[in-house]
């Protein structure tokens, strides 16, 4: 289980990498919000907080989350569906717990590209 210990001069914070669905920037502030739950408004901007993120794995792990923009990191680990037209992101345990997110389609767009593997050349079936 990945932790991620945040100490400041009055808290101390325990943000449960494993369970992150997505962060979102609100100003000098993130929202973590957990894939069954809301999650802490952490006084570090976005950047910040995925470096120290980044600092908190080990040597070798792969972060699992992708950002989208200035302002949205998601987990892939739980994405279930990326809709172009819709502009919407889909995250989900499978267990109950879902969320909904708004992104602008060029975003999207490059995302599910990438994802689909027709940015590196490659040709996938659609379904």
């Amino acid at each position: 289980m990945n932790k991620l210990c945040l100490n400041s001069r009055d808290e101390l914070l325990m943000l449960d990498l494993d369970a992150l669905a997505y962060l979102q920037a609100n100003g000098n502030y993130t929202q973590v919000m957990y894939i069954a739950s809301k999650g802490p408004l952490v006084s570090l901007g976005l950047s910040k907080l995925e470096a120290y993120i980044r600092a908190a794995l080990p040597a070798g792990d792969r972060l699992p989350l992708v950002r989208l923009g200035r302002s949205l990191l998601v987990n892939q680990s739980f994405l279930v569906q990326i809709s172009v037209t819709s502009q919407k992101l889909v995250l989900s345990d499978n267990a109950g717990h879902t969320h909904v997110l708004s992104a602008p389609k060029p975003l999207l767009k490059q995302y599910k590209d990438i994802l689909s593997g027709r940015a590196a050349g490659k040709n996938t079936p659609r379904p």
